[in-house]
């Protein structure tokens, strides 16, 4: 119980420091270099302060909840900083901080699940003209892929990687490679890999067709 106590009253002093810093920013002038100054310090305490929340943790793929938290941490600091005023001094600024962040995080893995559901996948590749699927199927694909004849599939990568291209991306899936093993590998995240390779998954649809 004392362990716990000293633990609260931390946490106490914490957000009562990071309270103060609120009100110094909303006592400066809207749109002043002032303000902007005190929101950047306000932003970089919370962040260092050990208590933001972290919604349904373990409910996702490490990168993906990685990736996941990431965003609705940069969209709550958006929201935060243009909505200082709309704070309750007499509230818990944590309280506040993680309600919003909770909120953030939901519309990311909504967007997430959506996307998920939305996209295409490495499999659809074997779907073309409604084909069932079939070794020579798979055989065909592969090969073009590999071949990527006009260098369409060698011409696409990555801003952060220019040496990995889609055809690398794709050549791993159908060795059989998740998505999250292949963000390990390269080191780039993973909702980048999946966004990034679906979307030209679909910009290439019709070369598949044509060359079926």
């Amino acid at each position: 119980m004392p362990q716990r106590s000293e633990e609260i009253e931390m946490e106490d002093e914490i957000d009562l420091r990071l309270k103060r810093l609120a009100v110094e920013a909303q006592q400066q002038p809207a749109g002043s270099h002032q303000r902007k100054t005190a929101l950047t310090k306000l932003m970089d305490e919370i962040y260092r302060s050990g208590t933001l929340g972290h919604p349904q943790r373990g409910q996702y793929p490490a990168g993906v909840y990685e990736d996941l938290y990431s965003e609705a941490l940069l969209k709550t600091f958006e929201y935060i900083r243009p909505n200082i005023d709309t704070y309750d001094s007499e509230r818990p600024l944590m309280g506040w901080v993680n309600w919003i962040l909770n909120l953030r995080f939901s519309d990311a893995t909504r967007k997430y699940m959506n996307q998920t559901r939305r996209e295409l996948s490495i499999d659809d590749l074997d779907k073309i003209e409604q084909e069932s699927q079939s070794d020579e199927m798979n055989t065909w694909v592969r090969e073009l892929i590999e071949e990527d004849p006009d260098g369409l599939f060698r011409s696409v990568s990555f801003r952060e990687r220019p040496d990995i291209t889609w055809q690398d991306i794709a050549l791993a899936k159908l060795n059989g490679e998740t998505f999250e093993n292949i963000s390990e590998r390269i080191g780039l995240p993973l909702t980048t890999i999946n966004s990034s390779f679906n979307r030209n998954l679909r910009d290439f649809r019709d070369y598949f067709r044509n060359n079926f």
